[in-house]
């Protein structure tokens, strides 16, 4: 039988790009269809230069001010009105559908979990357990951390205790840590007086010249893109796939997967921004199109011999969907701290990451943001009827002492958090939106009253005044679950290989495979665990 292709990967961000790489260098025939248009570094920051207000994409209120990324009808903004958003607690993530992928404008903190963030069942009677140990995934972890080009701090206790270095790792970080700017180096000394130990991330941004990437310089507006190119985004293994031989198809909408009565999946159909549609062969698939997009196009896919939809013969597409719902707090410091140096994020704190502490609150890291809201703070002291001499002064003196204190808290894989498709709102092209229906529970209500007193003992050390805390279900996009691994075919969707139980040649990857979510931020875990699919599909495609 001929096929279009080798391996047709559905999604060009990180994962389907580093899949792509690796079956592209090994000689396959491969295709990636991705949603939306391919876009350059230089237009982008354009957009963001010319704007009249500096945003990070978080801020849903300004859509158009702040988002310098294309918004065309057929992949419409997760700014507007296109997730419908159902459900208690409101899950408005930010994910980009271009060439290139969320990493786009993520803040690219790149951790590792701990071993015993495989194990929380076992160990904390709490979530689920991963088919597969933190010793089975270092290797990949080792070979994510070169591929991303990720800095980092050698010997550093990520576990939050301050002693010897944790997580194990068999080789050190590809490129040396960023330096550590002063705001980051005085708060730390306030701070270690009450037993917090600083931990300085590891991230995506270059320390040296790296596979063709520059040094960063400090740009400060790594979300919503780096200018000069020093932080890592997906749009590098996009470019080394097609020296390879693969194929990019753009503004390529896929909305059907179909699947022949064996069980073996035959093509995809997919649609291009004039409504012209297309079908597409391959004798392998890879699903990478992110934990929104993903669980949606599998749950569009339904027939009479798959009513259920792809993939799902256990019910669990498009549910346990996790994040890092977050709290914050305000302050203003009681000396000039001069925050706005460097990356938007590298100091944290995670004196709560681990232990039996978890079986009654969630692990949590504690970030401060790196970011100065000089817009808003004028915004507000004009309000106020400040002008003239006097505005100068005080933007400066609040410039230099205004903090942001940020908990990331691990959630829960809970069924009824879910994705589903709208039966009722669509897109340009008629395709459903995702609905998605999000929730917290108990766990999550304890660690946020914890988490609380915690933030209010870290403001008492540096003596601040004008806390104001924001307790209201903070999303920190970053889209878990969905589409979860696990040994039984009964409970989850994919094997530990990223394989569909239901399908042979369906491989699932991104950070929606992952069962449970500890309390960083997943992309290179997602990376890693892709990787290994890739040496899985190596020895058979």
């Amino acid at each position: 039988m001929d096929y279009d292709t080798d391996v047709l990967v559905i999604g060009s961000g990180v994962m389907g790009a580093l899949i792509a790489t690796r079956m592209a260098q090994a000689g396959k025939a491969v295709t990636i269809l991705e949603a939306g248009p391919r876009v350059t570094r230089a237009e982008i920051v354009e957009v963001f230069r010319n704007a009249p207000i500096k945003l990070s994409l978080t801020n849903i209120k300004l859509q158009g001010a702040g988002s310098p990324f294309p918004n065309p009808p057929h992949i419409p903004s997760t700014y507007g009105d296109y997730l419908q958003l159902k459900g208690p607690v409101k899950y408005p993530t930010k994910y980009l559908r271009v060439v290139g992928g969320t990493t786009w404008h993520f803040g690219s903190a790149l951790w590792r979990m701990i071993p015993n963030d495989f194990k929380i069942r076992t160990l904390y009677d709490r979530g689920r357990d991963w088919p597969m140990t933190y010793e089975e995934l270092e290797p990949f972890y080792c070979e994510a951390e070169a591929e991303l080009g990720v800095s980092g701090m050698d010997g550093q206790d990520e576990g939050g205790n301050g002693g010897e270095a944790w997580p194990p790792r068999s080789k050190p970080f590809p490129m040396k840590g960023l330096p550590i700017p002063y705001f980051m180096t005085r708060l730390a000394d306030q701070l270690k007086v009450g037993g917090y130990n600083p931990i300085y991330e590891p991230n995506g941004r270059a320390t040296s010249a790296y596979k063709e990437r520059p040094l960063c310089s400090g740009n400060n507006n790594c979300n919503p893109v780096c200018p000069s190119g020093a932080k890592y985004d997906g749009t590098r293994h996009v470019d080394e796939a097609e020296r390879h031989g693969a194929r990019v198809f753009d503004n390529s909408v896929v909305y059907k997967i179909e699947a022949d009565d064996s069980g073996k999946i035959v093509a995809v159909r997919y649609k291009k921004p004039d409504g012209t549609e297309h079908r597409m062969t391959a004798r392998y698939f890879v699903l990478a199109a992110y934990g929104i997009e993903s669980p949606k196009l599998l749950l569009m896919s339904t027939s009479e011999k798959y009513p259920n939809g792809i993939a799902n013969s256990s019910d669990q597409v498009g549910r346990n969907l996790m994040g890092h719902t977050g709290i914050a707090m305000n302050v203003m410091a009681s000396e000039d701290l001069w925050p706005g140096q460097g990356p938007t994020e590298l100091l944290v704190y995670m004196n709560y990451r681990d232990g039996e502490l978890r079986k009654q609150i969630p692990s949590y890291k504690t970030k401060l943001r790196n970011t100065v809201a000089t817009s808003g703070l004028a915004s507000k002291l004009m309000d106020q009827g400040v002008y003239g001499s006097k505005l100068d002064a005080e933007i400066k003196r609040q410039s230099a002492r205004s903090l942001n204190f940020a908990i990331d808290f691990e959630t829960e894989a809970q069924p009824q958090n879910r994705v589903t498709p709208s039966t009722t709102a669509k897109d340009a092209l008629g395709i459903p939106k995702p609905e998605i229906y999000y929730s917290v529970n108990d766990y999550w209500n304890a660690g946020r009253d914890f988490g609380v007193k915690d933030l209010q003992k870290m403001a008492s050390l540096i003596n601040a005044t004008d806390i104001k805390m924001d307790t209201n279900h903070q999303d920190r996009q970053h889209i878990m679950g969905t589409t979860i691994m696990g040994n039984d075919p009964r409970t989850s969707v994919v094997d530990k290989d990223c394989r569909s139980h239901d399908h042979p040649n369906l491989f699932i990857v991104g950070t929606n495979v992952m069962p449970s979510a500890s309390c960083v931020n997943p992309t290179l875990t997602g990376a890693a665990v892709t990787l290994r699919t890739a040496q899985v599909m190596l020895r058979e495609v």
